[in-house]
């Protein structure tokens, strides 16, 4: 088994939750946002020609992960998977958080609108699921990332069923020409009341 991994950087902090961490981004993602600021994750295989693609098997990643071993230990930090939507490679980060150290933090990030198939190998792996819900608007959802809201509303309930609402870090994003103030109080509203948890809003910067 191996991961398509798009990038890692090392010796993150203040990006990725507490600590220092280490973000590995994977290729791939069903959105199409207006403002991704990795829309190289939708290359097609053969886009790169040459250049090989960062596939690495389980045992590889960790050799790079376990190099900041001490970092994580020492702030409360550990491994970030994002992207792209890494939830598409579950089963390959589920077979890394089983090689991780306990003491590891290990958390993703994700639009959550993937089938739930995918998400579910990972419900009792992960310590922090940071996401970034755009919109709970079906339309403002749609205009903005080019697909339906989908998978996401029944994958919120469904995982608040299965991890416990400190592990949830949601996201509603203020984004510039597509939700307005109101349409942020909404969402906010619907997250407070369904998942028991305060998200946090904060502000897309619209590309130049």
């Amino acid at each position: 088994m191996t991961g398509d991994i798009m990038g890692i950087s090392r010796l993150r902090m203040g990006s990725d939750g507490k600590g220092v961490s280490t973000l590995v981004a994977f290729f791939g993602c069903p959105l199409h946002c207006r403002y991704c600021i990795n829309d190289f994750c939708h290359e097609r295989v053969d886009s790169f020609g040459n250049v090989p693609r960062g596939a690495y098997s389980p045992q590889e990643l960790m050799q790079i992960l376990r190099k900041d071993d001490i970092y994580y230990r020492m702030s409360g930090g550990g491994v970030t998977f994002g992207g792209g939507e890494p939830l598409l490679q579950s089963a390959f980060i589920h077979e890394v958080c089983k090689l991780a150290d306990a003491g590891w933090q290990m958390r993703i990030e994700t639009s959550l609108n993937i089938p739930w198939s995918y998400v579910e190998p990972l419900a009792g792996d992960i310590d922090e699921w940071i996401i970034d819900i755009k919109d709970m608007d079906d339309q403002i959802y749609e205009n903005y990332t080019g697909v339906k809201t989908g998978h996401l509303t029944s994958n919120l309930l469904r995982l608040k069923e299965q991890a416990d609402a400190a592990k949830l870090h949601i996201r509603v994003p203020r984004i510039p020409g597509y939700n307005t103030e109101e349409n942020i109080r909404k969402s906010v509203e619907w997250v407070k009341n369904a998942l028991k948890t305060e998200p946090e809003v904060f502000g897309y910067i619209r590309p130049i």
